[in-house]
């Protein structure tokens, strides 16, 4: 197996390296009809933080995306109101048959993990610490994106996704959004769920919004989720889902809303998060129609640092603490375990959420698409980001917050039985606006009418090249961003010849560390590995500078085909180059527009407001009116 393993890479080459599918994952619905879904795990009494909430009125309906259910514990289940498809005369823009190659509309699945570290799925780098299984056997099944680009923090990633537009098109190249500032996406820019809806697809959105919560227009239910159950803020407790400031004054709300409104405590019973948004989404693909298509917008949170003490992990739970990888792991690195524990529990969400399409007997119209919305936060940076989650980037440069590879470069794939040429890396340069047009596109949308004129976003459709199995797309450079307030800059070039050429420059934080962070309890003797054809090659020791990188003073080049850990800085050496992508930076920043970026507003504060961060600049209505009103949930499952 192993020789034909190898003959298989000599024959396509090392820019289109190939793998046997893995047939078990055709799955046909005729096959699950004997199978039932899986019952809710076994809960019991959950951690109340001692935060006391006021608890939501037991006994009034309330009315969920048309439909209105009684509270009781069977009215958990709820459905989106059945939505016109695309049809001859429907006024819709799209082909019910779905894109290119496609015979009906495909769904969507977007999962989305929350500053996961370069090397920490074990099947990126090989690393023993991270065991994902679940992940990875799609991974290896589907097509990896091995230059997938995002933004190098959580609200600029997300802004790019949902408009495909660069953030510094939009106003959101500068910074996340803090709990109590006035800002979010400009409501002039229609959001990937609107356009979805326009071809007839109902909508689902759980897990992390982080897009802007101060008024009620730019709540998820809003930009086009038919149902919602977020958490509002960039982190939080996962348990209370409480988030808040240190300074200027400690303060502190919950932050968590179902279509819109505040989800009490004793609806959600202070359930552990993750475990929330997967069994909503379960939920969802087991009431659904499938007569309609459905986008679920999956944005875990896992495994985001904690923002009551920025030094600190999140939380994480028994049943993955005492997985063996995780118990096994020294007691050395206690933050670290603790990361480690969580990325078990984002393995587990995965698992789930595929094995509720499975048994849906509707995975074999489903596109699932995975990435992370930026690198780790490394320890020397906790400072700039609340919090390190000592998550791996290893051998890639710096981590989220600044535009080295370790920040930006993150983990990518997309898996479904519709890719006939799938079971492959692709070198293809991939930008998160890219999403947008491509997922449009595969659902039978004329994407010429993406934006408010031809050519409008910055995104481009990769569907053709995926669908065809090639190794390169329409794409030949990216704008990684551009910020003028916190300054700095990055892109990356294609030349003809099929060489990647990245330049950076400005600030890097306080500029006191600009290097590479190894993956803890690892050395070059022992690095904790194995093999992998997705592993990244640097051609240089790792984390061994070669030519000095000081961007804060002069920017730097780098040759990420034979330097992908940016450890040869050649701006000396390739001065023409250089002046080339300077000079592209100048006409992308031309095409700018002002940071929405607004300090804190005191007028938020939750003390304000009976302990919750609300819509506090909504002209409306600010307090929810009338309240949610349900039933608990289920049980924690803290146990």
């Amino acid at each position: 197996m192993a020789a034909i393993f190898l003959l298989t890479l000599l024959a396509f080459g090392a820019h289109a390296r190939v793998f046997p599918s893995m047939n078990e994952f055709q799955f046909r619905a005729g096959e699950m009809s004997n199978r039932q879904a899986p019952a809710p795990p076994a809960t019991g009494p959950g951690s109340d933080q001692a935060f006391a909430m006021t608890e939501a009125p037991v006994g009034s309906p309330i009315v969920r995306g048309g439909t209105t259910t009684p509270s009781s514990n069977d009215a958990v289940v709820t459905t989106v109101a059945s939505r016109t498809p695309c049809s001859s005369g429907s006024g819709k823009t799209c082909n019910p048959k779905g894109g290119p190659g496609l015979s009906k509309q495909p769904n969507i699945v977007f999962f989305i993990a929350d500053d996961l570290g370069h090397a920490d799925l074990s099947y990126t780098e090989g690393n023993l610490q991270t065991p994902t299984p679940n992940i990875d056997k799609l991974a290896w099944d589907g097509i990896i994106l091995h230059r997938h680009y995002s933004n190098p923090i959580c609200t600029p990633t997300r802004s790019a996704l949902m408009t495909g537009k660069y953030t510094f098109r939009i106003g959101m190249q500068t910074a996340a959004i803090s709990d109590g500032e006035p800002w979010g996406v400009p409501l002039q820019f229609k959001f990937l769920p609107q356009y979805m809806k326009d071809l007839g697809y109902d909508t689902y959105a759980t897990g992390k919004w982080h897009l802007g919560q101060y008024n009620r227009a730019s709540l998820p239910s809003s930009r086009g989720f038919d149902q919602s159950v977020m958490l509002m803020a960039g982190d939080g407790n996962w348990f209370n889902y409480t988030t808040g400031w240190i300074t200027p004054y400690p303060m502190a709300g919950r932050m968590i809303r179902e279509n819109g409104k505040i989800l009490f405590a004793n609806i959600t019973n202070n359930n552990y998060f993750p475990e929330l948004c997967t069994t909503y989404a379960e939920k969802w693909i087991r009431n659904h129609n499938p007569n309609n298509p459905f986008l679920l917008y999956f944005a875990s949170t896992v495994p985001h640092t904690a923002f009551e003490d920025y030094g600190a992990v999140m939380h994480t739970m028994p049943q993955y603490q005492l997985r063996p990888p995780v118990f096994s792991f020294t007691d050395k690195y206690p933050s670290r375990k603790k990361c480690i524990a969580t990325i078990q529990a984002l393995d587990e969400q995965f698992k789930r959420v595929t094995d509720a399409l499975t048994y849906k007997g509707i995975i074999n119209n489903t596109i699932i698409i995975f990435f992370a919305d930026n690198g780790a936060p490394i320890p020397s940076s906790y400072q700039f980001v609340h919090g390190s989650n000592h998550g791996s980037n290893w051998p890639l440069r710096q981590g989220k917050g600044v535009m080295f590879e370790g920040g930006v470069r993150t983990n990518s794939f997309i898996w479904s039985p519709l890719l006939p040429k799938r079971g492959r890396i692709t070198n293809q340069l991939f930008h998160v606006s890219d999403w947008l047009p491509t997922v449009y596109e595969a659902a039978g949308g004329d994407v010429n009418q993406l934006g408010d004129k031809p050519g409008d976003l910055s995104g481009m459709s990769q569907w053709k090249s995926l669908y065809n199995g090639l190794n390169y797309g329409p794409r030949t450079e990216l704008v990684n961003n551009i910020d003028t307030i916190n300054p700095q800059y990055a892109m990356i070039y294609q030349d003809t010849y099929g060489g990647l050429y990245k330049i950076i420059g400005g600030n890097i934080f306080d500029n006191s560390f600009l290097g590479w962070y190894r993956t803890p309890d690892t050395s070059d003797s022992n690095p904790q590995t194995v093999w992998t054809p997705a592993a990244t090659e640097c051609n240089f020791p790792a984390g061994v500078e070669v030519s000095k990188c000081v961007p804060h003073l002069s920017p730097c080049l780098f040759d990420l085909v034979n330097d992908p850990c940016e450890l040869n800085n050649i701006a000396a050496s390739y001065p023409s180059m250089l002046q080339l992508l300077r000079d592209k930076i100048t006409a992308y920043n031309a095409t700018g527009i002002p940071s929405e970026i607004k300090p804190f507003d005191p007028a938020a504060d939750p003390g304000k407001w009976g302990g919750f961060w609300v819509p506090w600049k909504d002209p409306v209505e600010v307090v929810d009116n009338p309240p949610l009103t349900f039933m608990p949930f289920n049980p924690s499952s803290s146990y």
